[in-house]
């Protein structure tokens, strides 16, 4: 009877860390899902319980005699394919980074979920600064970044029926424009002038390419600053 109740024990146990560490990949991963960044939801977990698994399986085979990080110590090397796999670079601009360094932080926080219980509430606070991180930044980044501002004539042969449009595709990728001003001339095209913040040149050239295509707008001049 001792030896079944101390099995039982020992199988809580196992099932309490990967439940912990499902927890923890879950929720970072759900961050990276809902802005559809590479690696989401799933990737998280698998990582996060995979590296929970090799800990338990490193210190289950290691046992007193032998240093039980020989194994585990693999993990924080071998996640960099999957995280080399996230990195996309589009000319100048590389995406994927914060998903890459996300991944090998849930691999450090399935390691400590895996190995017992004082290091289980590493892994809980790690997930919290981790989380922390990815939201609480991501605003402090880009209400700092807001602040840039820029300047967008437009050449328009029907100015007065498209102002409205022009505002909802600036608007769109988030660029708010805080000034306008109307120059018509005495015929043909006239000039208009949009001012205001956009949070990076990426959106900004997003949102001119979509308002260059239009067929009343006959040129496009801007400044990022």
């Amino acid at each position: 009877m001792p030896d079944i109740l101390a099995q039982l024990i020992t199988w809580g146990l196992v099932l309490l860390k990967l439940i912990i560490a499902t927890f923890c990949g879950g929720v970072v991963g759900y961050e990276r899902e809902r802005y559809d960044h590479p690696a989401g939801f799933r990737t998280h977990v698998l990582v996060c319980v995979g590296a929970a698994v090799y800990m338990m399986v490193s210190v289950t085979v290691a046992g007193e005699r032998f240093d039980p990080g020989r194994i585990a110590a693999q993990v924080a090397s071998g996640i960099g394919f999957l995280g080399a796999g996230t990195i996309i670079k589009q000319g100048s601009i590389v995406r994927g980074l914060t998903t890459a360094a996300s991944l090998w932080a849930v691999a450090g926080i399935g390691l400590a979920a895996g190995y017992n219980f004082a290091t289980l509430a590493i892994a809980l606070l790690g997930t919290l600064v981790v989380l922390g991180t990815l939201y609480a930044l991501k605003w402090i980044e880009y209400n700092i970044e807001r602040r840039r501002t820029f300047t967008l004539t437009l050449v328009l042969v029907e100015p007065r029926q498209q102002l409205e449009w022009i505002r909802a595709a600036l608007a769109e990728e988030g660029i708010d424009v805080t000034g306008m001003n109307f120059q018509e001339g005495i015929s043909g095209p006239a000039e208009v002038v949009f001012e205001g913040y956009a949070a990076n040149r990426e959106k900004l050239e997003r949102a001119i390419a979509v308002i260059s295509r239009h067929e009343t707008v006959q040129g496009a001049r801007w400044e990022y600053r």
